[in-house]
């Protein structure tokens, strides 16, 4: 065998190896990073619709911080957890989000019906209420 060789086979094998992992398909978010997401989707719908409610950036930083550990946690990798939000099926959240505001009869045009849904999640401690603040 030739010794000359193995660099241009050593290169092809890593160019091989890193096109294969590239294509790889990523796994989906885990269920809990699905709920933030949602979680954080109706929050940002309700404080843009109800005047005397803002998003609480500060809680929804450290809820990010305690998922991104949570899930190291349970053997996820940094670039797993990067990977999620791209991964992330999208129409579920939005799916999620329909029926969160039918089941509370939220009309994002009509705010007062927002500002209630809102105080009943601020008043409750939910995961929606946690990322809000009357503002």
């Amino acid at each position: 065998m030739d010794v000359m060789k193995w660099p241009k086979r050593v290169a092809l094998v890593g160019t091989i190896a890193v096109t294969v992992a590239a294509c790889a398909p990523r796994m989906a978010p885990p269920p809990a990073f699905a709920d933030y997401a949602a979680n954080v989707q109706v929050a940002r719908l309700l404080a843009g619709a109800c005047p005397s409610v803002a998003l609480d950036q500060s809680a929804m930083g450290a809820g990010a911080r305690d998922l991104g550990v949570a899930l190291r946690d349970q053997g996820f990798t940094p670039d797993d957890i990067a990977a999620f939000p791209n991964t992330l099926d999208t129409g579920a959240i939005e799916a999620r989000t329909r029926a969160y505001l039918a089941a509370n009869a939220v009309d994002l045009d009509a705010p007062a019906t927002a500002c209630t849904a809102a105080r009943a999640e601020m008043d409750r401690g939910s995961a929606i209420g946690a990322f809000l603040t009357a503002g």
